[in-house]
């Protein structure tokens, strides 16, 4: 009787701590589905429509900004590929891709100077997707100015292949 109380037991805080073990993982892995951030937090995150500087009449391409802060934050061409793949950069530690990301947002007048974010002008030059993505990537934005640019582009890239896949599937 004694062991097989100890394997129940077992078995049960076996369990238990995988359950644990799965819900810490489940939030630290992808991008923020649960909404845990106030709807305060989120709107001072983004600019305000009205005072935000207006690109020219038909602002800059994708291209243009590409090309233009290649000039500062050099990447290889394979390596911006593999974020537009995979949803993030092979190697996440590395400052200068990272800052080349905050560089081009803020060049297509996605991200404000001061890293607010011009939900309008993604819209415009369809990214994102929808409104709704780019408010709830709003909660990976942590860490230093590069790192809120590449966490917020790689949630927005993220949400767009597993969108696209599903429809795939479909």
């Amino acid at each position: 009787m004694g062991k097989l109380f100890n394997r129940v037991a077992t078995v049960k805080i076996g369990a238990a701590l995988a359950l644990l073990l799965a819900l810490t993982l489940g939030g630290v892995v992808g991008c923020s589905m649960l909404n845990t951030d106030s709807a305060d937090k989120r709107s001072s995150m983004l600019a305000d429509p009205a005072t935000v500087k207006k690109m020219p009449q038909g602002g800059v391409s994708p291209q243009e900004a590409v090309n233009e802060c290649n000039g500062t934050f050099i990447i290889q061409a394979d390596y911006w590929n593999e974020l537009n793949e995979t949803g993030s950069f092979p190697d996440e530690t590395d400052r200068i891709p990272l800052c080349f990301v905050r560089c081009y947002l803020q060049t297509l007048g996605i991200l404000t100077e001061d890293m607010k974010v011009n939900k309008e002008a993604g819209l415009a030059v369809g990214w994102g997707g929808s409104s709704e993505t780019i408010d709830e990537c709003l909660d990976e934005m942590t860490g230093t100015t590069c790192e809120m640019a590449y966490y917020l582009m790689r949630c927005v890239i993220t949400r767009a292949l597993v969108e696209e896949k599903s429809k795939d599937n479909k």
